[in-house]
C-alpha cells in the first residue's frame, strides 16, 4: 500500500477514535459514573468542561512538537496521553483524579487531531488536499455518530464503566502503534506557521483584505457573530454533556440517550455538508437565522418532552440547526471580512467560544438544585431565541469607515472600497 494511503488511513482513524471516545460519548459514561459514585451533577459538568478547556488550551502544542520531534511522534505522544487519561479514569475513586483524566484526554485529543493530520494530508496530497481533508473530517464526524452507540453497547451489556475506560486505553495504545507504523512526514516541519497554514494555500485568494484585523475585531458584525457562535457552542457543549441523562430521566434508561446523541451528530454532519452548497445560492445570514431558530425550537421541545421519541426527534432537530448555524457563521466571517484575514477572524471567534465550557457546569448546578436538567434546557432555548432575534435585527454586512477616517490608510493596510 502506498505510504500516502497509510497516512490517510492512520490520520482518519485517529480522528474517528478521539471523536468517538471523548466529547460525543463522555456524557453517556458520566451518567453511569455519577449514579455509582454519588457525584454531584455540577462536578460531572466540570469534568466535561475541563475536557474542552484542555483541548483548546493545548491546541498550540502540536505545531511546536511537530517542529521538534516530527508529526509521527507527536501523534504517538497524543495516543499515549490519551491512553493515560483513559487508564486513570478506569481506576478512579475520587473526583479530583477524574479531573486529571479528562484534562489528559483533552490534551491527547489536540495532539492527534486535527492540526497534525491536516498538515500531513496537505503535504502528502498537494493536488487533492481539499478532497482528502474533507474525507478526514467526515471520518471525525462518523466517530461522533458511532461513539455513543459503541459506548452504549459496552456499558449497556456489562454495566461496568471501568471496563469501558480500560478498553479505550488499550485501543488508544493500539492506535499509537498504528501511527508509528503508518505516519511519516512528506515535508519536514520547519516552523509553526508552516503547520497553521497547511491546507489553506490553494483556497486563499492572493488579494489583500480591505480590513485590518483590529478594525474587523471592533466591528459590530464581528462582535455579533462571535456572540452568536458562543451561544451556539455553549448549547452544543452542554447538550453533549446532559442529553443522555435528561433522556434517561424520562424513564427508559440511558440507551435511548445514546441513540439521541448519535442522531444529533448525524444530523449536524449532514447539515454542514448541505449548508456549504446552499450558501452559494442563499444568503448565509438567512441560513444562520434559520439554524438558530431550529436550535431554539429543538431545545424548547426537549424541555417540554415527556416521551423519549419526542426528545430523540428534538436532538436530531438540534443537530440540524447546529450544522446550519455553525457553518454559515464561518462563511459570513469569510464574506464580511475577506479571505486575507478570515483565518485570524475565525481564530478570534473560536477563542470567544471558550466560554462555552461554563455551560455544562451551570447545567449541572441547576440539576443539583432542581433535580433535573429541564430549567437549564429552557435557559438554553431562551438564549438561542435571543441570539436569533439579535441576528434578525442587528446582523448586517459591515461598513468600513470613509477613506479619510481610516487611520491605517497611509500604511497601505487598507484597500479602496469596492
Amino acid at each position: 500500500m502506498p505510504r500516502s494511503a497509510l497516512v490517510l488511513f492512520a490520520a482518519s482513524l485517529g480522528f474517528f477514535f478521539v471523536t468517538a471516545t471523548t466529547f460525543t460519548s463522555l456524557g453517556y459514561v458520566l451518567y453511569t459514573m455519577v449514579a455509582q459514585l454519588g457525584w454531584s451533577k455540577a462536578a460531572a459538568g466540570l469534568s466535561f468542561s475541563l475536557l474542552g478547556l484542555a483541548c483548546g488550551l493545548a491546541s498550540p502544542l502540536p505545531p511546536l512538537l511537530m517542529k521538534s520531534i516530527g508529526t509521527r511522534l507527536t501523534m504517538f505522544a497524543g495516543c499515549l496521553v490519551l491512553a493515560a487519561g483513559f487508564f486513570i479514569a478506569s481506576q478512579i475513586e475520587h473526583l479530583a483524579l477524574f479531573f486529571v483524566a479528562t484534562t489528559l484526554m483533552g490534551v491527547g485529543f489536540s495532539l492527534i487531531a486535527p492540526s497534525p493530520a491536516v498538515y500531513l494530508l496537505a503535504t502528502w496530497f498537494p493536488r487533492t488536499s481539499a478532497r482528502m481533508i474533507g474525507f478526514y473530517f467526515m471520518s471525525g464526524a462518523a466517530g461522533g455518530i458511532a461513539g455513543p452507540l459503541i459506548v452504549g453497547a459496552i456499558v449497556g451489556m456489562t454495566g461496568d464503566w471501568r471496563l469501558h475506560w480500560l478498553v479505550m486505553a488499550v485501543s488508544a495504545l493500539a492506535l499509537g502503534l498504528i501511527c508509528l507504523v503508518c505516519i511519516r512526514d512528506a515535508v519536514k516541519v520547519e516552523s509553526v506557521e508552516q503547520v497553521k497554514g497547511a491546507g489553506h494555500e490553494q483556497d486563499a485568494p492572493t488579494e489583500r483584505s480591505a480590513w485590518t484585523v483590529r478594525q474587523a475585531l471592533t466591528s459590530p458584525s464581528f462582535l455579533i457573530l462571535a456572540l452568536i457562535m458562543t451561544v451556539v457552542q455553549t448549547a452544543v457543549t452542554s447538550a453533549h454533556s446532559i442529553l443522555v441523562a435528561h433522556v434517561a430521566n424520562l424513564g427508559e434508561g440511558a440507551a435511548p440517550g445514546a441513540i439521541a446523541m448519535s442522531l444529533l451528530a448525524f444530523a449536524g454532519t449532514g447539515a454542514k455538508g448541505v449548508t456549504g452548497a446552499l450558501c452559494e445560492r442563499v444568503d448565509p445570514r438567512r441560513i444562520l437565522i434559520a439554524g438558530l431558530a431550529l436550535q431554539a425550537l429543538a431545545m424548547a421541545l426537549l424541555w417540554s418532552a415527556s416521551l423519549v421519541l419526542v426528545a430523540t426527534a428534538a436532538a436530531a432537530l438540534f443537530g440540524l440547526g447546529w450544522g446550519m448555524a455553525w457553518l454559515s457563521a464561518h462563511i459570513l466571517l469569510l464574506r464580511y471580512f475577506g479571505a486575507g484575514i478570515a483565518g485570524d477572524m475565525t481564530a478570534m471567534a473560536t477563542t470567544a467560544t471558550t466560554f462555552a465550557v461554563l455551560g455544562p457546569i451551570g447545567a449541572g448546578r441547576i440539576a443539583d438544585v432542581t433535580g433535573g436538567y429541564g430549567l437549564a434546557i429552557l435557559i438554553f432555548a431562551l438564549l438561542l431565541a435571543a441570539a436569533t432575534i439579535v441576528a434578525v435585527l442587528f446582523l448586517r454586512a459591515p461598513v468600513r469607515l470613509p477613506a479619510a477616517a481610516e487611520p491605517d490608510i497611509a500604511d497601505g493596510a487598507l484597500l479602496p472600497a469596492e
